[in-house]
């Protein structure tokens, strides 16, 4: 079994130990009780808390009999669920109870699962998710295969070893970077930006000063036509 943490900055006063519970749940079977699935314990051993998973000695049994419910009752298909429960302390009503749910016809054909621990800032456990995995990209169950109810061990859920337990705590999201609002005018509306100018509206100016000075400036002296001849022959 895979034992994960993920380090977070908690606080945990004491050892603390906490049942997590299981059921499967159907329209068809309604009042199945939750029995315990095993304990979460969570200690401060350490600079981090670690957290251990000790499964219940009746799993597999559970399991079992959890399958043979749904298919006495004919209550397979996406409307049956396996739920795992997080049991407060002292507090014995299974309403007030956090309760994680994934599809139990996806129990049969996963071989990882994930439970999720939340803890406040407090170290208080206060939530839990389960997931399992792989499943179809759509999420649907597959076909169902009708099986005799003489062979129960074709119906058997068994336990998933590939186990990972996470802790995580709050945290806080960044903060948004806000913007100064733009300027208005008395009018109420937003003062249009100046539009920037093009080569000619800039530098007009200049042209024109280097235009007059080309043409005030007095033109050079033409040369004398013909020239001068140059001397005789011999």
């Amino acid at each position: 079994m895979l034992l994960l943490l993920l380090f977070l900055p908690l606080v945990l006063a004491a050892d603390t130990s906490l049942r997590i519970l299981h059921r499967v749940y159907h329209p068809k079977v309604p009042g199945i009780p939750f029995t315990e699935r095993g304990s979460l314990l969570l200690s401060r051993s350490g600079p981090f808390p670690q957290v251990s998973l000790v499964p219940s000695e009746m799993l597999s049994t559970d399991l079992l009999e959890f399958a043979q419910t749904l298919h006495d009752a004919d209550a397979y298909g996406d409307s049956a669920l396996y739920q795992v429960a997080l049991e407060h302390e002292g507090d014995k009503d299974q309403s007030q109870w956090d309760v994680s749910s994934v599809k139990a016809c996806h129990l049969q054909q996963s071989f990882s699962e994930s439970i999720t621990l939340h803890v406040s800032s407090g170290g208080t456990p206060y939530a839990i998710d389960y997931f399992v995995g792989p499943i179809p990209h759509n999420g649907a169950c597959p076909k169902h295969r009708p099986v005799s109810k003489t062979s129960p061990e074709t119906l058997a859920i068994k336990p998933i070893t590939n186990t990972t337990v996470l802790l995580s705590s709050p945290r806080s999201p960044p903060q948004p970077q806000l913007r100064a609002p733009p300027p208005l005018t008395t009018e109420g509306k937003v003062v249009e930006p100046v539009p920037e100018k093009n080569f000619l509206q800039k530098y007009w100016i200049y042209i024109l000063v280097a235009v007059l000075a080309l043409l005030l400036s007095p033109a050079p002296p033409e040369e004398e036509a013909g020239g001068n001849a140059r001397p005789g022959g011999r």
